[in-house]
């Protein structure tokens, strides 16, 4: 299957958390970290997240740290829950918005969205609600969006692994321990330890107080 080459990106705690148990995250980095995500942002043609991650932070997702170009900022969104006053909504000019959704999400909202420049992929939901990962990318594959950044949160990036799309990992370790919170990656359906993910460490390196992980998934 063509399709785009994905990275994941998150931030934790030494314990796992990409998240306090209140859903509270900034900052769990630091500012050198948060430099690096933007320069990733700058080298790839999409970021995409859940809409908790909207409805949690009221992300921006463009590059601002650093120069570059803002890439496509795509959002699965089955139920349309997106507010109209999101950031990335108020600034539709700034970077293209596509918003992944089902045809049972509000039709009047969507064309609300539509005149504000959001563009749409209507996918059905299968029964246990979700929307099919492998559709999804392969129409962004067709639309031009060869790299994609995905940035959370948990049950997404889960989502990525247990479907076997992810071609590499970004992990940003934070010298914190929160003990409860939202775990970074949730159950993959992994039961012993020869079922583990496997994969290939391609660069260690510190920036302030943090380490950064990049290693790539065996197949």
């Amino acid at each position: 299957m063509k399709r785009p080459y994905i990275t994941l990106k998150f931030a934790q705690t030494l314990d796992g958390r990409i998240a306090a148990g209140d859903g509270s995250s900034k900052w769990i980095s630091g500012p050198e970290s948060r430099k690096f995500t933007h320069k990733l942002r700058a080298e790839n043609d999409a970021i995409l997240v859940g809409v908790r991650t909207v409805l949690k932070d009221d992300p921006s997702l463009t590059v601002r740290l650093v120069r570059g170009k803002n890439p496509a900022r795509i959002i699965i969104d089955r139920r349309l829950r997106i507010p109209l006053t999101a950031r990335i909504i108020k600034d539709t000019s700034t970077a293209k918005t596509i918003i992944v959704t089902t045809p049972s999400s509000p039709g009047r909202k969507r064309k609300r969205l539509r005149n504000r420049g959001v563009e749409f992929i209507v996918l059905p939901a299968s029964k246990g609600g979700n929307i099919d990962l492998r559709r999804i990318i392969r129409i962004l594959y067709k639309k031009g969006i060869k790299r994609i950044l995905v940035e959370g949160g948990s049950r997404v990036i889960t989502s990525f692994l247990k479907a076997g799309l992810a071609d590499r990992i970004v992990m940003i370790l934070s010298p914190r321990i929160l003990g409860k919170g939202i775990e970074s990656v949730g159950d993959l359906g992994i039961r012993n330890i020869k079922g583990a993910l496997r994969l290939r460490l391609k660069d260690i390196r510190r920036l302030g107080e943090d380490i950064i992980y990049i290693a790539y998934i065996s197949r």
